[in-house]
């Protein structure tokens, strides 16, 4: 694991090196719809809730969407969403990923973000529309921060040119090329569209794919999903 602050939030980012699922998911799979023994997963989201000091963390189910919801209580994942907010003290909110970005953003008046953003993601704009989530909850989001965890690298992201396109139309900074071949680099389309919102960030510089430790869709196909987790401390 991986820990900081972010204003007065806390963040984490999981690995698979620890836990208790076996396989293909071996060993801290955190996500409910990958395939692992539920059992083994309620064990990794347990130890994640000791590791942050709360009673439970509330995941999103990646839809690679726009979508945000407000969470204001532990509850089951939440479908058909990429992006939590909240401004509750000590709840945990988690996004998954296996290769796409995973954020946590905390602004300085006391709200917490976690979004999860694909190539898809970079196109839909989820996360300027988990800034505007943020400001229409009454939020300060200019001079927010951000922290990414791991993804897979530009290197590792090859994409046919019409999927380049779409992309660079939207956020030319994430579409690049190499050995020949157009790629996507989540991370930089993530970090210019937080700039864009005024939020500055830092970001794990570790590759999914490249990285064993971690878990990568692209590398491994059945696999389970790390996350990076931000709760905010009582004011």
């Amino acid at each position: 694991m991986i820990a900081g602050t972010i204003h007065d939030a806390s963040w984490l980012v999981t690995d698979r090196t620890v836990g208790a699922s076996q396989g293909a998911f071996a060993f801290g799979n955190l996500a409910v719809h990958v395939g692992d023994e539920p059992a083994a997963v309620a064990l990794n989201r347990a130890a994640l809730a000791r590791d942050l000091g709360v009673r439970g963390v509330v995941f999103t189910r990646a839809a690679h969407s726009s979508r945000v919801a407000y969470v204001e209580k532990v509850v089951d994942d939440v479908p058909g969403v990429d992006a939590l907010i909240t401004d509750r003290p000590d709840l945990a909110i988690a996004a998954q990923g296996a290769d796409c970005a995973m954020v946590a953003l905390a602004t300085s008046d006391g709200w917490i973000a976690a979004v999860h953003c694909g190539w898809q993601g970079l196109v839909e704009g989820v996360v300027a529309n988990t800034a505007k989530a943020l400001v229409e909850a009454g939020a300060d989001v200019d001079g927010g921060i951000a922290r990414l965890g791991p993804n897979i690298c530009a290197r590792c992201y090859p994409v046919d040119a019409d999927r380049a396109a779409t992309v660079s139309r939207v956020v030319p900074e994430a579409v690049g090329e190499h050995a020949g071949s157009p790629v996507i680099d989540v991370r930089a389309g993530v970090l210019a569209q937080l700039a864009e919102c005024g939020v500055r960030a830092t970001a794990d510089e570790r590759c999914t794919r490249e990285d064993h430790d971690l878990y990568s869709y692209r590398r491994d196909g059945v696999t389970g999903r790390q996350a990076i987790a931000v709760v905010r401390g009582a004011r």
